[in-house]
């Protein structure tokens, strides 16, 4: 089972990730941009499966991260070739040079020959083609590398919608990301409780450690305690305030006996000066099993909005405190733990047997969630990702109208693009890896 929810969860995200890159396919095909490649996964690429009518190829390939489309000349091509007084040619110069029959040479000083001139003349040309993404302006590109965002987003919604309209119920308790947020499917501790979504019960649950006090007082896992000498309990804080009150005296637990043999009822404890007796206390707290939400439709409408406006948030304090406790944890062992926290989508193997809700309803909830995290992660000021090539061709078109140049150079954005694409991919491998170990070890 957990190879199988491994592979659902790889084919999850690759429909999100598709969703993704189809929709800047698409943006580029409106205006008239050429696709050359539209990848499922990352290369080195495992098969060729067809080419459209347009000429793009669709391909499929080994590592099951990403996926991608390939636009015709993101950035202009240009070329390591210099003339005889070893002066680097820019495009312009280096067209002409060839229409006159100038001799130009590679870096190492190897003279270009008429073949290869051919070859440099028919790519630049294709520079200046009307087809490439680099040549239509700043709005229609910006359109194209924010598509993809802008449809995780929707699709979340939408996949909200349409629970929200059918019914659904919250598939997990947050304990772990502190939130005001008004969160209906991953609701905080407080949140469900005030909701009815668990139903908080008097009394409080102990299940003691091996060895410990509590254990030798003949105190069983989760034991339902009703009374701390003869007084009812009713949260964790009243129980350890009462221990700590008794420390150095004998102390009467009455715990619930119910459906539960040879039982004892009445548990004497003597609590040393330390006022320990080694015990996790927990809540009595149980799931409303008859709970769900469904709405009409503008109301389905309205909660689907405002849950993925929420979902985003969340995951952006989310990553805000992954963050600092990476770059500046207040314990030694804080940063380590926010590493180890970082996962892969394949986490929902380990959710699933914690899950509310059916595993369908909890595959598209996860579906919706993984698809914000996308659009998160995406809008993040990370070179290689959309919104930074989206700032890239917001500067350069302002550079260009007052300086007469580009922001960025052609080679030097291609640079920093590709140095950290090869970051992230090697991130998420580790991440990848890590997910697995904790899986299976």
């Amino acid at each position: 089972m957990i190879i199988i929810w491994i592979i659902i969860a790889i084919l999850i995200f690759t429909i999100i990730v598709m969703v993704h890159e189809w929709w800047h396919f698409k943006a580029a095909r409106i205006f008239w941009v050429k696709v050359e490649e539209f990848g499922i996964w990352i290369p080195p690429r495992a098969k060729k499966l067809f080419t459209d009518k347009k000429w793009t190829l669709f391909s499929l390939n080994w590592l099951p991260l990403w996926g991608f489309v390939k636009l015709t000349w993101e950035t202009q091509r240009n070329f390591l070739i210099f003339d005889e007084k070893n002066n680097l040619l820019n495009n312009e110069n280096l067209k002409k040079f060839i229409l006159e029959n100038k001799e130009i040479f590679d870096k190492k000083w190897n003279k270009i020959w008429k073949e290869d001139k051919i070859e440099i003349l028919k790519i630049l040309s294709e520079n200046e083609a009307n087809y490439n993404l680099n040549k239509k302006p700043a709005w229609q590109q910006s359109i194209i590398i924010l598509a993809g965002i802008f449809m995780n987003f929707v699709l979340a919604f939408f996949i909200f919608f349409i629970l929200f309209l059918v019914w659904v119920k919250p598939i997990w308790i947050n304990n772990h990301i502190k939130t005001s947020l008004d969160l209906k499917l991953i609701p905080t501790l407080e949140q469900a409780i005030n909701n009815w979504i668990l139903e908080k019960k008097p009394w409080i649950i102990l299940s003691p450690v091996s060895w410990s006090l509590a254990e030798k007082s003949w105190i069983e896992k989760w034991d339902i305690i009703l009374k701390i000498n003869d007084e009812e309990i009713n949260s964790s804080e009243i129980f350890m305030k009462k221990i700590k009150e008794n420390k150095g005296k004998t102390i009467i637990l009455t715990k619930s006996c119910k459906n539960k043999e040879n039982c004892k009822e009445k548990i004497y404890i003597n609590i040393d000066e330390a006022w320990k007796i080694w015990s996790y206390i927990s809540e009595n707290i149980t799931i409303n099993k008859d709970f769900e939400y469904k709405f009409w439709v503008l109301d389905s409408a309205k909660y689907a909005f405002l849950e993925t406006k929420n979902q985003v948030l969340l995951t952006f304090s989310a990553l805000s405190d992954l963050a600092k406790k990476i770059f500046t944890p207040e314990t030694k062992t804080e940063r380590q733990e926010a590493i180890n926290s970082m996962s892969w989508p394949i986490w929902i193997v380990n959710f699933i047997s914690e899950t509310f809700s059916s595993w369908i309803l909890f595959l598209l909830i996860i579906w919706a969630l993984i698809s914000i995290n996308l659009w998160v992660f995406n809008l993040l000021p990370i070179p290689a990702l959309d919104w930074w090539r989206f700032l890239f061709i917001i500067l350069n078109s302002i550079f260009s109208k007052i300086f007469w140049k580009k922001f960025f150079s052609e080679n030097m954005e291609t640079i920093i693009h590709f140095i950290f694409f090869m970051i992230l991919i090697a991130l998420s491998l580790i991440i990848w890896y890590n997910d697995i170990v904790k899986i299976f070890w």
